[in-house]
Parts: structure tokens; sequence; C-alpha cells
């Protein structure tokens, strides 16, 4: 029984798929996150038990970003592992065909 492997332009073009998703999706939670803080922020006008609810909402939305940031973080410590050790070159030479 065989498998079929891809060829390394076809792994290569599915790194840069799945890093571009990685960067989407951390883009996509950041700003929405940040949208419900500025949402949850007016005070004016609540009782203390609303505001104590909604500042542990705004601490949960924080988090998830920070999150987001560090997942950011991770995919550009990658890219900058696969530079230095290579990786990265061999990929470009291979879309543009020159591998």
């Amino acid at each position: 029984m065989s498998t079929i492997t891809p060829n390394p332009i076809q792994q290569s073009q599915q790194r840069i798929l799945t890093i571009n998703q990685r960067i989407n999706d951390a883009a996509n939670t950041i700003i929405s996150e940040y949208t419900s803080i500025v949402a949850l922020a007016p005070v004016s006008g609540k009782d203390r038990t609303t505001t104590a609810t909604e500042t542990y909402e705004i601490e949960c939305h924080a988090t998830s970003i920070v999150r987001a940031i560090e997942d950011l973080l991770m995919v550009s410590r990658s890219l900058k592992e696969s530079w230095i050790l290579g990786q990265v070159a061999s990929s470009f030479q291979m879309n543009d065909g020159h591998a």
C-alpha cells in the first residue's frame, strides 16, 4: 500500500497557507475582542454589579488578545527559525521555479 507524498512545492504552498491562516485568525481575534472591550468601556449610569461583571468580561477579552498576539509571535519565531535554517530561501526558489 503506497501513500502519496506531496512534492516540496505543494508542501511549501500548504505551509504558506497555514501561516497566512494563523495570521488572519489572530488579527480577526484581536479586532473582535478589542471591539468588545470598547463596547463595554462606558461606565456612566451602571451600578457596581454591572460594572464588576463587565470588568471581568473585559479581562477575558484582554486575555484573548494576549493569546492572539502570542500566536503571532510564535509565527514570527517560526519564520525566523526557518529563515536561519535556510528553509525559507529554498521555499521561495521553489515557488519561482529555480529549485
